[in-house]
């Protein structure tokens, strides 16, 4: 390992320390923080510097104070059990250890993945959940629709961006992947145990450019509360839209930014080309090749790429 890794490993090692400190108080004073950590208050003032490109922390002469609004620490979605951390391997690992209605939140995580195992870039700034529910099998379905269609209604109506579906779990400004999902299950008598996980770049950096940020976009920091608040409430009444499910689909089709184009799709069995068509109520894509219709729920599709 270079010494400049190992440096940049202990930085953020620091950092992870100092909003940890920083998420249990309304108010800290920069000695007070230099003794917690260990370092000088000049390194503590570094810190901070860095720290408040990504989060909404300010300093006031020798105080330090990190807005409620930002810090998950300070929120307590009602009918969950919360739990928030610094640092994870990944939050879908993690919600496995606790009883259905649990959210856990982490500012980054080591081992987070997408789909088919996928690598998921979630460093500090953006916001990492996996909430784990307990629903009836309908519900469980509908999940992959209803999920994209609640996100994209937040950053139209609370944020003013807005937002499209790239199939089966992107979603996607100006082409750009801004937020993404996974849902993996398990059956439990009559019940299905879901485990949602959703990522989404909200003031972390971007280093890959086929992504963005609500940062990118909106030009200031965005406070994650409130995303969180809309998400728990909105996913904690989920058995009621599937009263709304053909309003839902609706929406779901007018926001899918894949129908009517030229897709390629990837799988284990091999590559198809066609033109999609359509999404099936349980979020299966339907493509028109030159030798028919074909197809695809999201399981078996390891990648899916717009070439129109």
């Amino acid at each position: 390992m270079s010494q400049n890794l190992l440096e940049y490993d202990k930085l953020f090692m620091l950092k992870m320390e100092l909003l940890r400190v920083l998420s249990t108080k309304d108010n800290a004073f920069i000695p007070e923080l230099a003794g917690e950590l260990g370092i000088t208050e000049l390194e503590v003032i570094d810190l901070i510097r860095e720290l408040r490109e990504n989060y909404l922390i300010t300093q006031e002469k020798m105080s330090i104070s990190w807005a409620p609004g930002d810090n998950p620490a300070k929120i307590k979605p009602w009918g969950w059990n919360y739990v928030y951390k610094q640092i994870v391997g990944s939050t879908m690992v993690s919600a496995k250890h606790y009883a259905p209605w649990t959210i856990i939140i982490a500012e980054h995580q080591t081992k987070s993945y997408g789909r088919h195992g996928k690598r998921w870039i979630s460093n500090i700034g953006g916001l990492w959940m996996t909430m784990k529910l307990e629903v009836e099998p309908r519900a469980a379905q509908m999940l992959p629709v209803t999920i994209p269609v609640l996100l994209c209604n937040y950053l139209k109506d609370r944020l003013g961006v807005k937002a499209g579906i790239k199939w089966p779990n992107d979603i996607v400004v100006n082409e750009k992947k801004l937020a993404g999902f996974l849902i993996e299950g398990e059956v439990l008598l009559s019940k299905v145990i879901v485990y949602l996980g959703i990522g989404i770049n909200v003031n972390n950096h971007i280093p890959i450019e086929v992504a963005t940020s609500l940062k990118s976009i909106l030009g200031r920091l965005i406070p994650r509360n409130s995303i969180i608040a809309y998400i728990a409430g909105r996913v904690g009444r989920i058995e009621d839209y599937v009263k709304e499910y053909n309003r839902l689909q609706m929406q779901y089709l007018d926001l899918l930014e894949t129908l009517g184009r030229k897709v390629k799709i990837y799988t284990k069995s091999g590559e198809y080309i066609g033109i999609a068509r359509n999404v099936t109520e349980t979020g299966d894509i339907v493509i028109e090749t030159p030798t028919g219709s074909l197809r695809f729920n999201s399981g078996e599709v390891i990648e899916l790429r717009h070439v129109d």
